[in-house]
């Protein structure tokens, strides 16, 4: 395993990220499921659209065998789906960071790239996803995991004496979280700027308010 593989694995399983909140029971995928899954994250970037699930294996010209195959309903394969950009999302992330030598630094990055999901590329789908039960729970669960990996760097920078001595726990619930804040409808339509750029806003002035000058 290459270095940055065998680094994401340790994180993410440490951190609680290995099995999907969606998808829990061990499935093996052909290549064929998995170009479907990918078909149906570029027929989602759209919203969800309003189909059957013979109508969604109709447009992706597949048999509806193997759209059941993948998730046996319309909102199961739809949160699989999301679940699926989400940790790609998650996944490029901790990647993005991983030669980077400073918790600090590191963790804005981090931040910056893991509030993409509530930025333009998402907001359609994001809007029709709320409607589906289930979705609460998995964004939970995503939420949950930034929270952990920034508690874990803000610790890892309080030894390093890049940060104040703070309450961790309460500061990565609060930085974990704020994209989804400002993503609710009546705080959306309330700010001036979008959801993610509100969000890399307030955390750059949370992050450069408990930085020590060095």
């Amino acid at each position: 395993m290459v270095p940055s593989l065998w680094w994401l694995s340790k994180y993410m399983q440490e951190l609680g990220y290995q099995n999907s909140i969606v998808n829990k029971r061990s499935r093996i995928y052909t290549k064929k499921h998995h170009q479907t899954m990918e078909a149906l994250e570029i027929l989602l970037e759209a919203g969800v659209p309003e189909l059957t699930m013979s109508e969604i294996a109709k447009k992706l010209k597949i048999s509806l065998r193997t759209l059941y195959e993948i998730a046996p309903s319309k909102d199961q394969l739809i949160l699989m789906t999301m679940d699926n950009i989400l940790r790609k999302l998650g996944k490029h992330a901790l990647d993005s960071v991983s030669s980077n030598d400073s918790p600090i630094k590191k963790l804005e990055e981090y931040l910056f790239i893991v509030n993409q999901a509530v930025g333009p590329k998402f907001d359609s789908f994001l809007k029709g996803i709320e409607k589906i039960n289930g979705s609460k729970k998995m964004a939970d669960y995503h939420e949950g995991f930034i929270s952990k990996y920034t508690q874990k760097l803000l610790e890892e920078a309080i030894k390093r004496k890049e940060i104040k001595k703070i309450d961790t726990k309460a500061f990565a619930i609060l930085l974990g979280g704020i994209g989804r804040e400002f993503l609710k409808e009546k705080n959306r339509n309330s700010i001036n700027l979008s959801p993610e750029d509100s969000a890399n806003s307030i955390t750059s002035i949370i992050l450069n308010g408990i930085k020590l000058e060095n």
